[in-house]
């Protein structure tokens, strides 16, 4: 059987990435729900909201697989998480089959098809799977009622007595015959139908052909992939009259159908796929064909050509994180600048502190004990430590470069190098990386009295642990928070009163630059600063504070306010945030309406010439 740090890891996988995508998908049939909807855009909205519905629920399957498969949450959740858990995968499979007959339709009688195609339809289908579904499924509900098991409270869905097992093998074998091999055997006609007579249609180009080929192998590749092995199991548990040993791993095929469902949106829906393509490339707009929607009046009085570049994309949707690591990528692309590449590194850094913080969530939702392995426990501390360190120094780094750029502009521009600042990032993941390798072999000191730390992840040291422990912690104060602090106060203390003494520097950019002082100075105060203070303290007291645990608490919000941080310091990371809250707020825009926000973008040419305040400099 597969490990459960294997199951834990492909939860959190399916999670990270089937979100945002269904997600995607929600707001572009939702937005062609307001245009012309057809059948296939609500059978496609309701996968949609089944594959969102199976990932609002998937925690509890991450926290069942981080606890070794034991159920530790109220018996009631259990069956309630096993109704919505498989009533999705049947919902979608039906769905699935709902489209691929209705692909069909169109293909093989278009008239008729023309004629009677009513949005309704969709919605009566949608409706009437959901029933099917809802009421085959409500038997887990049953199931625990039967000759109640000992074994409540520890496992959920699992280890039935044999009473149980009469009722439940007939069933699934019941759920596989009527809700997977059917689908399976219509999506398989129609869509051969369905490329067959595509095939012979000599007015289809050839793209029309590959977005149905496309679209017919997506949907098969979800039948085969995800749901066909579990569903073999429920074949061979009725003829073993027991559960398959391998059942729980191709359950866990299942859930990569919240990942592969958005391919077939890709493919089914124009609608999803001009979103998708919005979000991913820039689109160039002139001022005859509609610029007026998109930019406002003092924008266009910029325009010298009738011409204007926006970065037209819906990342606003997404992570301010994944926003800025789009924003900043693109502008790798075009004329990148140092501080870009410092920028894009702490996003980085953010980004991969909160691909391990399910761990953390984990740790806090069983009562702060580690129940996973002492390897995974090291390497999670040692990401979680360093990408606050390496924050912190990023931090430092943009600090010093705005200063330059600010102070010594003509030198600055002279030497100024983009191999400098991948020098400098190198240098800092080494640096904090180097130090916090301490995770790794701390916990191999004073092994014979160590009972304790093993239920426990980097704390409750023994004594010849905190010898090597708290010197260290110190340390990290000092050479890893307090000096990028200072440097940071100093740099931008002197950034603004230069400025400030500059005439011809405008209002927007001086508030623009303590804005960047501002919110850089309150990653170091409200979220460094208490958690290294703790370091202070427990070298002083020679043990750890019984705080500590809250002020690294605070040490999270960093992946926050670093996208302020981000706003001030980017032109490119701007525009990118405006245009999306843009396009959020801008549904009306097709009716010609001019209700768009008054979001200024920003042209980008020598956009990130820190503040741009040495070209001033230099006019002079």
């Amino acid at each position: 059987m597969v490990s459960g740090v294997v199951i834990l890891s492909v939860y959190i996988l399916t999670f990270l990435i089937g979100l945002p995508a269904n997600l995607l998908a929600l707001y572009a049939f939702i937005k062609k729900l307001h245009d012309k909807p057809t059948p296939t855009d609500f059978l496609l909205l309701n996968l949609t909201i089944s594959d969102l519905l199976f990932l609002l629920f998937l925690p509890f399957k991450m926290y069942e697989a981080a606890s070794e498969m034991r159920w530790l949450l109220p018996s009631y959740l259990c069956p309630l998480i096993t109704f919505i858990f498989f009533s999705t995968i049947y919902t979608s499979s039906l769905l699935l089959m709902a489209v691929s007959v209705d692909r069909y339709l169109c293909v093989a009688f278009p008239v008729k098809y023309k004629i009677h195609q009513k949005p309704i339809y969709g919605v009566i289908c949608s409706i009437f799977v959901w029933f099917t579904t809802s009421t085959h499924l409500c038997f887990v509900y049953i199931v625990d009622h039967l000759t109640g098991g000992d074994n409540q409270g520890h496992d959920c869905y699992n280890n039935f007595t044999q009473p149980q097992l009469d009722v439940v093998l007939p069933m699934r074998l019941e759920l596989c015959l009527v809700l997977y091999f059917l689908p399976l055997i219509v999506c398989t006609f129609c869509y051969t139908r369905f490329i067959h007579i595509l095939r012979r249609t000599a007015s289809l180009n050839k793209e029309k052909r590959r977005r149905a080929v496309g679209m017919a192998m997506g949907t098969l590749l979800v039948f085969v992939v995800c749901f066909l092995p579990y569903n073999i199991t429920h074949i061979l548990g009725y003829i073993f009259k027991d559960n398959v040993e391998w059942r729980s791993d191709a359950l866990l095929l299942t859930t990569v159908n919240t990942v592969f469902d958005p391919i077939t949106f890709y493919f089914s829906s124009a609608a999803f796929q001009g979103n998708l393509k919005s979000l991913l490339r820039p689109r160039t707009k002139t001022a005859d064909n509609g610029i007026k929607n998109v930019c406002t009046t003092q924008n266009r009085a910029r325009q010298s050509n009738g011409t204007e570049h926006i970065q037209n994309n819906d990342a606003g949707e997404l992570q301010t994180n994944i926003l800025a690591v789009y924003a900043f990528i693109r502008k790798l692309c075009k004329k990148p600048t140092p501080t870009d590449v410092l920028l894009l590194n702490l996003t980085l850094s953010d980004l991969l502190f909160l691909f391990f913080l399910p761990l953390k969530m984990y740790e806090a939702a069983s009562g702060m004990k580690w129940h996973l392995s002492q390897t995974l426990c090291s390497i999670m501390s040692f990401v979680f430590f360093t990408t606050i360190y390496t924050s912190s120094l990023l931090l430092m780094a943009v600090s010093i470069d705005r200063y330059l750029g600010v102070a010594f502009p003509v030198t600055y521009m002279k030497f100024r190098k983009l191999i400098y600042a991948f020098v400098g990032s190198i240098f800092i993941w080494l640096f904090s990386g180097a130090h916090c390798t301490l995770v790794f072999f701390v916990v191999h000191i004073g092994g014979e009295n160590r009972t304790e730390p093993k239920t426990t992840c980097y704390e409750n040291f023994t004594d010849e642990q905190k010898r090597i422990v708290l010197p260290v912690r110190l340390e990290f104060f000092v050479v890893l928070c307090l000096v990028p602090l200072i440097v940071c106060v100093f740099c931008y203390l002197n950034c603004i009163w230069i400025l400030y003494h500059r005439p011809r520097i405008t209002k927007e950019k001086k508030q623009r630059a303590i804005g960047m002082a501002l919110s850089t100075l309150s990653v170091f105060l409200i979220c460094f600063m208490p958690y290294n203070f703790s370091h202070l303290v427990g070298f002083n007291t020679n043990n750890s504070p019984s705080w500590r645990y809250y002020t690294l608490l605070l040490s999270t919000f960093n992946t926050c306010l670093d996208p302020i941080i981000f706003y001030f310091s980017s032109n490119v990371y701007r525009n990118t945030t405006k245009i999306s809250l843009w396009k959020v707020f801008s549904f009306r825009r097709r009716l010609g309406l001019n209700t768009a926000p008054n979001l200024s973008v920003e042209v980008d040419s020598n956009s990130d010439k820190e503040f741009e305040c040495h070209t001033s400099h230099n006019r002079k």
